[in-house]
């Protein structure tokens, strides 16, 4: 059985994937460097691949179709929008996700953002570095209210850290949690009485641009919008121009149309952080995805693979 890895950072200290797959029996191609990718050493790998490791490579009907023998993609996320869908099934190619690995670092992330701006701890490092004893009043987080769009790991873990800071937390997804300590109300309930909105939903055709001007318009006066998600959800013109004519307080976004991106429409606002898609980005965090991405591979082809991980 062959593998190829796509998948980057799937290698490094304390990681022990690839020897995983290397003791089940599996033999591991390594092309998790962007630049291996564009040689026909990778296609023809891809030809003889029964899986593939992904983690954000795009895999379309074209390229799908020169994967004669293979059957799973093990994705090393829970996110699989880059992939074509329609031409995999049409293949018989599974697709398996690291489902509960991923949303305790990408909350934590998102949190970050909340006590960026709720307390300004940059801001007054600024003062001390210029020599000034400038003390400001910060809002805080505690009391604020936390809006969250999808409701599925990362969205519930954000909630619980949230929750912990002394948060309201909204929420809104498509099916009601009514098992958990937190309040479910309609979209536009969400945006109107939530300081910060947070992103935790996949992109779909329908959740395309859900945040459009429109939306975007809707939100509390003074309010931070948080992505986390995919940048396709926001309409990223519509926001910068929310933050800029004064509507919304900032931004934090994470996700970009495509990546790496240097020249965002966002670069440049004041009130808008930019992050290199970094959310998950934790080196504990990468060693369970991909040691996840791997057992995936090693007990689909055993037969063995629990149903929750297959999309």
């Amino acid at each position: 059985m062959k593998v190829v890895i796509t998948a980057r950072n799937f290698a490094f200290e304390g990681c022990t994937a690839t020897a995983l797959l290397q003791e089940n029996g599996f033999a591991v191609y390594d092309f998790s460097d962007r630049e291996a990718r564009n040689g026909a050493a990778y296609l023809q790998a891809l030809r003889e691949a029964d899986a593939v490791i992904n983690g954000f490579e795009p895999m379309d009907a074209a390229l799908l179709s020169q994967c004669e023998r293979l059957r799973l993609i093990s994705v090393r996320g829970v996110g699989y929008d880059y992939l074509d869908l329609s031409a995999c099934a049409a293949q018989h190619i599974a697709i398996a996700r690291t489902v509960g690995c991923v949303g305790d670092a990408v909350a934590e992330q998102a949190m970050a953002y909340i006590l960026y701006f709720a307390r300004q701890v940059h801001t007054l490092n600024a003062f001390m570095q210029q020599g000034e004893w400038n003390r400001i009043m910060t809002e805080g987080a505690a009391g604020k209210t936390l809006g969250i769009i999808g409701f599925g790991e990362i969205g519930r873990a954000l909630a619980k850290r949230a929750a912990a800071f002394g948060m309201r937390v909204l929420y809104h997804c498509r099916t009601p949690k009514t098992e958990l300590p937190y309040t479910f109300a309609p979209l536009d309930t969400v945006l109107a009485e939530s300081d910060y909105v947070a992103l935790a939903l996949p992109l779909t055709d329908e959740t395309r641009h859900l945040l459009d001007a429109a939306a975007l318009a809707k939100m509390k006066p003074g309010a931070v919008l948080i992505n986390v998600a995919r940048a396709g959800i926001v309409d990223s013109e519509a926001l910068r121009e929310a933050v800029e004519s004064g509507r919304l307080r900032g931004a934090a976004v994470d996700v970009f149309e495509s990546e790496p991106c240097t020249d965002s429409v966002l670069k440049g606002v004041e009130g808008i952080i930019l992050t290199p898609h970094t959310a998950p980005f934790t080196k504990s965090n990468f060693i369970r995805m991909n040691d996840r991405a791997a057992r995936n591979v090693i007990d689909f082809f055993r037969g063995e693979i629990d149903k929750k991980y297959l999309v």
